[in-house]
């Protein structure tokens, strides 16, 4: 499967007041790790929003577990990879590394969603489509660090 690195120097605005990480910088990388990785994987999701019925891969369901502290200054890498892939859903698994230390990993589930042609203002989830399947399986490494 494909995956997205980036680099992340934790700051004093990521850290809680005892220096270390706080806890909801990890959902906010990990969404930004699953945009960077559609980017990177070359789907065109510009495209996609304004020639079809597609609206965004919309968060369902995630979580977290936190197995180490990450403190300010500290630079740490997120890798980002798709583990599997549903009807109408995927999962999308998040590693937060500081050397060969994890220090978190966590995960999202999304689904395809469209605009529901009988009501425009909702969201419904829709088949995925082969190219968006086959361009995360590819293999390879994308360096997405900002």
């Amino acid at each position: 499967m494909l995956k997205a690195k980036q680099r992340i120097r934790i700051e004093w605005g990521h850290c809680d007041p005892s220096g270390l990480i706080f806890n909801p910088n990890y959902y906010i990388w990990m969404d930004s790790g699953s945009h960077q990785l559609i980017e990177a994987s070359g789907f065109p999701t510009t495209e996609m929003l304004q020639t079809t019925p597609f609206r965004g891969c919309a968060l369902v369901s995630s979580g977290m577990t936190f197995r180490h502290q990450g403190y300010c200054n500290d630079r740490i890498e997120l890798t980002t990879t798709v583990e599997k892939f549903g009807n109408k859903s995927f999962t999308m698994r998040h590693e937060f590394n500081k050397g060969d230390v994890l220090l978190a990993d966590g995960f999202e589930v999304r689904v395809w969603g469209c605009t529901d042609s009988e009501e425009p203002t909702r969201l419904i989830a829709e088949r995925i489509p082969d190219e968006f399947r086959q361009l995360l399986s590819a293999e390879g490494i994308h360096d997405t660090t900002p």
